[in-house]
């Protein structure tokens, strides 16, 4: 699948104007990088497209469970202002930014980048996170961040299920303190 065939298909599925500004070419651009080896035709990328152009995504039960800690939260509330302070999402270091943020709560990298990549789109793997910003966009993360902020605080809060499925105990995503020196 080419640029031109992308842009034309977006623009019968309504999710890009006629003509494309240079944004939404560079934007193309960036989805056919992060996901043109999973997409052979353009049939192929819509839902992607679609799921990348929604507000919101959906965050499987159990897998927001594991987001429901107050390191994980403020994790999040963090890369949320750390990204609305970036005049521009192409090309930031992230993958030495975000565990940087998530050292300060104490999460392990591994674990920051999955709560992340699980708030940002509901899924477990995809493309690199310094691709997948762009795509999602200020706004898009900001809101994303926030749906999953205020639906880990309503309900029972920050208090995790105590068992999760086959009945093992369940612990969600947790940061660890160094250990204080006398």
């Amino acid at each position: 699948m080419t640029r031109d065939e992308l842009r034309d298909a977006m623009q019968r599925w309504s999710f890009l104007e006629s003509p494309a500004p240079e944004a939404a070419l560079r934007w193309i651009e960036t989805f056919l990088d992060a996901y043109g080896e999973r997409t052979g035709t353009v049939d192929d990328a819509k839902p992607l497209v679609a799921a990348l152009r929604a507000e919101a995504c959906v965050v499987p039960a159990l897998e927001l469970e594991r987001l429901r800690s107050r390191d994980v939260l403020y994790f999040l509330d963090s890369v949320g202002q750390y990204v609305d302070h970036q005049p521009e999402l192409r090309g930031l270091p992230l993958q030495h930014d975000v565990p940087a943020i998530a050292a300060e709560f104490g999460i392990d990298a591994g674990d920051a980048s999955a709560a992340l990549r699980m708030a940002l789109t509901g899924e477990k793997e995809g493309p690199p996170l310094e691709l997948l910003f762009p795509l999602l966009g200020h706004d898009r993360i900001l809101i994303r961040i926030g749906a999953v902020s205020s639906r880990l605080l309503h309900g029972r809060g920050l208090e995790p299920i105590k068992f999760g499925p086959r009945g093992e105990p369940f612990e969600p995503i947790r940061g660890h303190r160094p250990p204080t020196e006398p």
